[in-house]
């Protein structure tokens, strides 16, 4: 059957001339080999909100954080390595289109994978539980942190974000008479990513005292001229929301993002 994810995974190959249809079985020699990065997708799974976690390398170590069993209970696993979950289903078969398609699966907006599981389960945007990419870098730091002291300088994380950081400036606001049994809802779903850049700073700051490395994290934002004039969420964006997206490059915040990122490469 074909629906609005086949036709975004159509249309994701031609805007991007047929780069990204393969599968991942044939990224997982570079990949290993260090020739490029290690792609993690993350999309989440609805039955129990545990991250269905994509990559070409074994990634159980992920699964949960790492601690120290003779002083902290148990804890269970927060999220399932997709690898191990279908290894008689042959995993590297998939293709990054659609493991990005599973990842970026809005609601509403395209419909949930279904998975061949029993019970069976579907997965969601990688957003309801990570919006930024920052969890999973921490705990991938936390994991390989013995490594990373001995044969690396430190650690640069990039985040690249859609808005800015807060939002003290722009709340939520509505005049309708139907807001008094609304507003729980639409109050939660619009400060949803605020309240997980809360907590992944304050986990952030907590994991950077105990990494025993040099960190920085540098972050580069889409910032609108106006704040009439951001991109709306939408498939098809106007020629003026591209052109204001590639000119928020050269902000003053970027800008400094930019020649912070070359002293940090320079060293």
């Amino acid at each position: 059957m074909k629906d609005r994810g086949f036709a975004f995974e159509q249309k994701l190959n031609q805007n991007t001339h047929g780069v990204l249809n393969r599968q991942l079985k044939d990224i997982a020699a570079d990949e290993s080999a260090a020739k490029m990065p290690v792609m993690l997708f993350n999309p989440v799974i609805t039955r129990d909100s545990r991250a269905l976690v994509i990559s070409t390398q074994p990634v159980s170590f992920l699964m949960r954080p790492r601690f120290d069993s003779t002083r902290i209970p148990a804890m269970d696993p927060d999220a399932v390595d997709f690898g191990a979950l279908f290894a008689k289903q042959e995993p590297m078969n998939l293709r990054l289109l659609t493991a990005l398609r599973m990842n970026a699966t809005f609601p509403y907006v395209l419909p949930n994978v279904w998975l061949p599981t029993r019970p069976v389960i579907d997965v969601m945007d990688a957003g309801f539980r990570d919006n930024f990419g920052e969890m999973n870098a921490i705990r991938y730091l936390n994991a390989f942190r013995e490594w990373i002291q001995e044969n690396t300088s430190g650690v640069v994380l990039l985040q690249i974000r859609d808005r800015k950081a807060g939002g003290w400036e722009n709340p939520y606001e509505s005049e309708d008479v139907t807001e008094i049994v609304t507003k729980p809802i639409l109050l939660l779903q619009d400060n949803w990513y605020k309240m997980q850049e809360y907590n992944q700073d304050d986990l952030l700051s907590l994991s950077q005292n105990g990494m025993g490395f040099p960190f920085r994290k540098l972050i580069f934002q889409y910032v609108p001229k106006t704040e009439d004039a951001g991109a709306a969420l939408n498939f098809h964006l106007t020629r003026q929301e591209k052109l204001n997206i590639t000119g928020s490059l050269d902000n003053e915040l970027n800008r400094q993002a930019f020649q912070t990122f070359r002293e940090l490469a320079g060293k």
